[in-house]
């Protein structure tokens, strides 16, 4: 009695070690394939030739906390259809949450949220040079707004606008300074906080990105585009710094389609 209880005791012993050992494997696993981002990162999934999205299909992408809460990310395809580009949510990811992205069936990334510094940024008045962002104030139904694009030189840059002012229409293009940025009403829009891209790099992200159509007011507009050329992240200051009225304010201009340029 006394010998068959201590051999199932050894096999139940075993059992328990391997299961253990299994979780402990899928748990190694799994931290080595989470991706480390920030805040404000803007995520960028390089496609395989199996995977075939449009922009139907991507609407079906499942992105959650690990509370299996819907996460409301702005997600569209690079120009070229190659990559999935996902800009955060209004107010950033969570800090220290793990993001689940849900691609396919067979298909799912993790990523966990890192402490993100907050940029702060001042304006200053003067020439452009390469790789700096130029801005300049408009208005727009008493609701005040800078536009920003990225200077390349030879008087040109590269932002998001629209010829017609309708969201639909608006893409990333390289045009003249003028009429966009008129001589003697533009800034330059200083990152005072350390910023990983110089003006080659800058530049270089910018041109990544031209022709792209996925204009978002409140999630993928033009100060997005050149704070991420920047600094890889893809955030509005004037976005953070609105009241909770002025927000209202956005969001219905948004559901109008309303492109402020």
């Amino acid at each position: 009695m006394n010998k068959h209880f201590f051999i199932k005791l050894i096999g139940l012993l075993a059992v328990v070690i391997f299961l253990l050992s299994i979780l402990i494997y899928r748990n190694y696993i799994f931290k080595n394939q989470i991706t480390y981002i920030y805040k404000y990162s803007q995520i960028q999934i390089p496609l395989d030739n199996k995977t075939k999205l449009n922009s139907s299909s991507i609407k079906n992408i499942s992105i959650k906390d690990e509370n299996n809460n819907n996460i409301y990310t702005y997600v569209f395809l690079s120009v070229d259809g190659k990559t999935l580009m996902i800009n955060p949510p209004i107010d950033g990811f969570h800090e220290s949450s793990t993001i689940s992205i849900e691609i396919s069936q067979n298909n799912t990334l993790y990523f966990k949220v890192k402490k993100h510094t907050q940029i702060k940024v001042s304006k200053s008045i003067g020439e452009p040079k390469y790789g700096d962002i130029v801005g300049t104030t408009g208005k727009f139904m008493e609701y005040q707004y800078d536009h920003m694009g990225i200077y390349i030189g030879n008087n040109k840059v590269i932002h998001y606008c629209s010829s017609t002012g309708n969201a639909a229409d608006a893409k990333i293009q390289e045009t003249d300074m003028e009429p966009y940025f008129k001589k003697g009403t533009y800034f330059i829009l200083n990152i005072e906080n350390a910023v990983p891209f110089n003006s080659q790099e800058t530049v270089k992200k910018a041109k990544t990105r031209l022709g792209e159509r996925s204009y978002n007011l409140l999630q993928n507009n033009c100060e997005h585009f050149v704070i991420w050329c920047k600094t890889n992240n893809s955030e509005s200051p004037q976005l953070e710094n609105l009241s909770e009225k002025e927000m209202v304010q956005i969001k219905i201009l948004t559901s109008l389609g309303i492109n402020l340029q």
